[in-house]
């Protein structure tokens, strides 16, 4: 994935809809269209799930030997992602080898039991692929001081939007549930729409921030202000808009309040945990 340049008139920039958690500049004659590079701090209450495998999956504790196999469904699965914008491909190579090799050595945390593989029945693998078992996902935790936490989601691209993502946390609850922990941490890119959609459809909520506030707060009086500009302004798309404007105004002014009396580290999540 890179980055967009477009040559274009600063009139036609301004009437540009934008893309949340990216950044909408204008320079030289060009509108730079770039990834911001926050995350997105959330967490879920530990509940049993229940799980239904797909008979060409099977479910297993991940282990040091699968590491070349999580290497690569590491680079398949974030290599266009916006987490590498304007990488070079050697560079997501060695960092995709670093984080796998950083999760085994528990420098990301002391690895978690709970880690998991999905990877392809032995039939399934024989009849597509070269030699089973294959890694289709993999969802890597890591016990951290606050809470286990969900450290590294991959699913392969053609394995993504089969449930096999929700498959794997939820399997991974089951166990945190029985082992009685009641908090799963995780955290994603903030121009990642596709992890937000997921993260929220399994029930994790945003830690109080302060600074994503704005940034929504910000964008949603842009798009708003946008609309106003296109005379559409009395559509349903407007209404929308302002709703979502004075939503996030509103939970500005609250995280300022809570910023002003408790401190600042109240409203940053990357201050206040270690995910």
């Amino acid at each position: 994935m890179r980055s967009l340049h477009i040559p274009m008139a600063r009139e036609v920039s301004d009437q540009m809809t934008w893309r949340f958690g990216w950044k909408h500049e204008y320079w030289d004659g060009c509108a730079h269209i770039t990834p911001r590079h926050n995350h997105v701090h959330v967490s879920a209450r530990v509940a049993a799930c229940a799980l239904k495998i797909p008979p060409h999956v099977t479910l297993r504790e991940v282990c040091e030997a699968d590491a070349e196999e999580l290497i690569d469904a590491f680079i398949k699965t974030f290599e266009d992602g916006v987490e590498f914008c304007d990488w070079e491909t050697e560079k997501i190579h060695e960092h995709a080898r670093d984080n796998i090799t950083d999760f085994f050595a528990g420098r990301r945390g002391a690895p978690h039991l709970s880690s998991r593989v999905a990877v392809l029945t032995a039939d399934e693998a024989t009849a597509n692929l070269p030699r089973p078992p294959f890694i289709l996902a993999a969802a890597l935790f890591t016990r951290k001081t606050h809470a286990t936490v969900l450290d590294l989601l991959m699913v392969r691209p053609q394995a993504s939007r089969q449930g096999i993502a929700s498959l794997l946390v939820g399997a991974a609850m089951n166990d945190l549930h029985c082992q009685g922990e009641t908090v799963l941490g995780s955290a994603y890119h903030v121009a990642n729409a596709e992890s937000a959609a997921w993260h929220q459809a399994f029930g994790f909520t945003e830690e109080p921030d302060l600074h994503l506030a704005r940034l929504r707060r910000a964008f949603y009086y842009h798009e708003m202000t946008r609309c106003e500009a296109s005379e559409a302004a009395d559509g349903s798309d407007y209404a929308a808009l302002k709703s979502e404007y004075e939503f996030w105004s509103a939970r500005v002014d609250e995280l300022e309040k809570i910023c002003k009396r408790e401190g600042y580290e109240a409203v940053t999540p990357s201050l206040r945990l270690d995910w």
